[in-house]
Parts: C-alpha cells; structure tokens; sequence
C-alpha cells in the first residue's frame, strides 16, 4: 500500500487537464456553526450528544488477533502507544470525533506516520471546518484537504468517521435532519421563557367607561401603566375610576406549554435514535422500563457507533502486513460493569457452558489470576466429567494401544 504524507502528489500536464476536482467540503459550515450552537442550547440535544459521544469514548480500544489459536487481546501493540501520545487523551479525541459526526455527520482525525516503516505514531484531531473531501470526476478517487497541512492528504492517513450519507463519501448531521424539530423545541423554549418571565401574564386590555379617547390621552395611559407596573403587568396595578384590566393571554395548561416541550423532547430523542428515558423522561417509565431503555440503548444506540470505529480503525492503523491476523476491537463488554447483575449473570452462563475460563471471567473483572483456574469447566454431577477435553484412559483408549 502506497502511503504519501505531506509532499504534494505530482501531475503532468496532461492528467492536470483532463482531471476535474470538485471539491465537496461540509456544506454550509457556517449555517451549520450555528444551528450547533442554537441547538445545543436545547437541553434534550445536548443530553443525547453528551450521553451517547460519553458513552462511545469510555468503551477500551484493543488490538486482537485473528488467529484461531490465539483470540486473546496483543498488549504490546504499538496502537497502544500511539493513543496514549495523542495531543488529546483516548477519550476526549473520541468524544471530539462522535461529536461532530453526530452534529456535522463528519468526525476526522489525521494520521501520522512513520516514514520508513508507515506505521501510525499519533492521531490528530480535525476540528470541524478545518478539513474537507474533495472527489475526482474522473476516477472517482477522494482525497481531504486539511488546514495547515501543505497539498492533499489520502485517504489512508485519515481518519473519517460518517453517518447518514448519501452518496458513501460524506455524512450528514443529525441536525440537518432534526431542523424541524429544534426550530419547534426553539419557538417553545421561548414562549415558555416569556411566558414565566412576565410573572405568567403576557398581556391584557385596559378599558375605560369613558365613550371616546383620544390618540393623546391614549398614548398617555398606556406610558403611565407602563411606566408605574412594566411592560409585563407585574406589580400590583392602580386603576383610576371606570378602569378595568382584563388578560387575555391563555395560561400554559391551555396552550399545553408543557406537554409541547415534553413532546419535543420525545422527537428529538427519535432522531437521535435513543430512548426518551435516557434523556430524563420518566413521565411513563417504571424500574422495568428503565432495565429495557438501557438494553436497548446498547443494542440500538451503540453498537452501530462501535462496528462503524472498529472498520476505520482496522482498515487505517492496522498494516497490511498484519491485516490477516489483527485487528482493531472495542470491547463492549465493558458497558456491563455499569449493572453489576447483568454482568455477574453474563460471566456465570459462559463460565458454566465451557466458554471461558475462571480466570478470563477474573480478568474482565479487573482481579488477579488464580492458579489452577486456566481450564474450561463443564457442570456434570461426576466431577471428573467437568474439565472439558481431559486426557483419561477409556476402554477405546486401551484397545487401540493393544
């Protein structure tokens, strides 16, 4: 695999004609600056993005092996060292990276090398607007070209999570696709903070027994009453005779103020493809329904996340060399620690099938191992029968040696 780094790719003169780059960047980076800003002023967004960007970023990274008689994770991989050598640490580049791919449906990160060997040394972190994909007409071929980095950099020394494309190139945000939704969180947000702002009286009419007013006498009363109880009708209000205050504002039961945000944060929670639950809504929720938000949270919500980093990161890091017997593993066995229970009950069914050993389920706890505790083991009633694959001397066993 040919890896080029940072001299320019030379072109003769011919293939400059002929090729046509059009370059496709992020797309409206600047409308898309600011919904992010707007929009994660919205609480519900900022849950989502916070809990599933956390979430992602805590999960271990590994390189394991391919082998069949060797499955077990290769701790001194040199992977190891370049994520401890990041600008960033571990988790703060992958929330970077889950983040913008979840509002700008883009996350990149560069890839440095080493020069003789090609082996990756450290991953830096692309900020949104600051790299972009370019696509040749011609070839179809893509390459990214990134601020501060002199020519065009290829796809094998970048780093570039997407979701929700259309065309396998780039992605696209959840908020482009949420707007709807965000403007209407918006709009409620701001009613709810005019409406408790004005101490719950938006507005009124003061009305007079007098027949007729004048445009002066008007103006005058309405200074006056501003000016003595606010533009919001706080205070206690004096009316002079014939005067009467009559509101004519609905109040937020019968404009459903609250059921309108507490379904919007219902919608948003749908683009984001996660439980309501997650983001605080316990309107309907009991200790079963939270068990099963949180089953489907893993299921629905993470995983895809996982298998999306797991291929970038086989396909970017790992050589070619070693593309047939490592790869690059999240190992999402680690969300479990977060229910004691469920990881008790998971570890117990595979230690008690012949799955793993005592020692590998005391491992995924973090414990020491013990000594005498590296076979598979089997629940028989005969003890001898519990080691799986115990040499011992059968009828059969004799005969053949006879």
């Amino acid at each position: 695999m040919n890896f080029r780094f940072w001299k320019r790719e030379k072109r003769d003169a011919t293939s400059t004609q002929s090729t046509e780059d059009t370059g496709q960047g992020l797309g409206l980076p600047y409308l898309r600056n600011i919904l992010k800003q707007q929009s994660l002023s919205l609480s519900a967004v900022f849950a989502a993005v916070e809990i599933i960007s956390n979430s992602v970023a805590e999960i271990p990274i590994n390189v394991k092996s391919r082998l069949r008689d060797r499955t077990d994770v290769v701790a001194d991989h040199p992977i190891y060292y370049m994520l401890s050598h990041c600008v960033q640490t571990k988790f703060i580049l992958m929330k970077m990276l889950i983040v913008d791919m979840l509002l700008y449906g883009n996350g990149f990160a560069y890839i440095e090398r080493d020069r003789h060997s090609g082996r990756p040394t450290r991953l830096v972190y692309c900020p949104h607007g600051t790299c972009s994909v370019h696509t040749v007409k011609s070839t179809g071929d893509i390459y990214y070209m990134v601020k501060g980095i002199q020519g065009r950099v290829e796809p094998i020394n970048m780093i570039h999570l997407f979701k929700n494309s259309k065309d396998g190139i780039e992605g696209i945000g959840i908020l482009a696709y949420a707007a709807n939704a965000i403007e209407l969180s918006k709009y409620t947000e701001k009613a709810a903070e005019n409406y408790f702002s004005s101490g719950c009286h938006l507005g009124g009419v003061l009305s007079t027994s007098s027949p007729r007013l004048t445009k002066e006498q008007r103006e005058s009363i309405r200074t006056a009453w501003n000016e003595a109880h606010g533009t919001n009708g706080t205070g206690m209000a004096i009316l002079e005779a014939g005067m009467q205050y009559q509101p004519i504002t609905s109040n937020s039961k019968e404009s459903q103020l609250l059921d309108t945000r507490l379904f919007n944060l219902q919608d948003i929670a749908r683009f984001f493809n996660i439980s309501p639950v997650m983001l605080g809504d316990l309107s309907h929720s009991s200790y079963s329904t939270i068990e099963a938000s949180l089953l489907e949270f893993v299921t629905h919500t993470l995983f895809p996340y996982i298998s999306l980093i797991e291929n970038e990161f086989t396909r970017k890091l790992i050589l070619p060399s070693e593309a047939q017997s490592l790869f690059i593993d999240l190992d999402d066995n680690f969300i479990l620690r977060s229910d004691k229970v469920s990881q008790a009950n998971y570890l117990a069914t595979l230690k008690n099938a012949g799955i793993i050993t005592i020692n590998e389920a005391r491992h995924q706890l973090g414990l020491n191992p013990m000594d005498g505790c590296d076979v598979l083991m089997v629940n028989f009633t005969n003890i001898e029968d519990n080691i799986i694959n115990k040499e011992k001397n059968t009828d059969k066993d004799s005969e053949d040696e006879e």
